[in-house]
C-alpha cells in the first residue's frame, strides 16, 4: 500500500530538483511499502544487527526453520511471537545467533504476546510515543525503531539523526 503522502511528496521533490524530478518519472511506481508484519519485520532487524548481509540471512533462515518450520517463504515469512516464546533461548543460539540475540528475540516476542506491543493501537500514538514503546524491548534502540517507523511504519516525518 503506497503512503498517503507519497504523491504530493513526489510532486514537491520533482519541481524542485531536477535530478529527482528524472528519477521520479523514470520510476512511477515505486514507493515505500511494507514487506512483513511488525514482529517479523523487528525480529529481522534484531538478527541483523552488527553482521554481514551475508551472515544475518544465514541466521535468518535457520531461525524461521525453527520458529515456522512450514513457512512457505523463508525471506519474507509471518511469524508467530508464541512460537518463539515456546522455542526458549537455547535452541535459538543453535541458529547461530549470539546469545544477546537469542535474549533479545526472546524478549520481543514476550512483548507482543502479552499485549505489551500491540500494532493495533500504534495508528493512535505519535512518533515519540511508539519509539518509546519500541525501545522498551530489549534490542531496539532509538535508531533500528525510527528506521522501523520509517519502512514499516510508513510515518513521513521520521529523522534520525543519532
Amino acid at each position: 500500500m503506497k503512503p498517503a503522502y507519497w504523491d504530493e511528496a513526489t510532486r514537491v521533490l520533482g519541481r524542485r530538483d531536477r535530478v529527482l524530478r528524472r528519477l521520479i518519472r523514470a520510476y512511477p511506481d515505486i514507493h515505500l511499502k511494507r514487506r512483513s508484519d511488525p514482529f517479523t519485520t523487528l525480529a529481522r532487524a534484531i538478527v541483523g544487527q552488527q553482521i554481514s548481509v551475508k551472515a544475518a540471512d544465514s541466521i535468518w533462515r535457520r531461525f524461521v526453520a525453527a520458529v515456522a518450520p512450514g513457512a512457505r517463504s523463508v525471506a519474507f515469512p509471518k511469524l508467530d511471537p508464541r512460537a518463539v516464546v515456546a522455542t526458549g533461548v537455547a535452541p535459538l543460539r543453535q541458529c547461530g545467533l549470539s546469545e544477546r540475540k537469542a535474549e533479545y528475540l526472546h524478549d520481543l516476542a514476550a512483548h507482543f504476546q502479552s499485549g505489551a506491543l500491540d500494532p493495533k493501537r500504534w495508528r493512535k500514538l505519535d512518533d515519540e510515543a511508539l519509539i518509546a514503546a519500541l525501545v522498551a524491548v530489549n534490542g531496539i534502540g532509538r535508531w533500528t525503531a525510527e528506521m522501523f517507523l520509517i519502512f514499516h511504519e510508513l510515518r513521513a516525518d521520521v529523522l534520525p539523526v543519532d
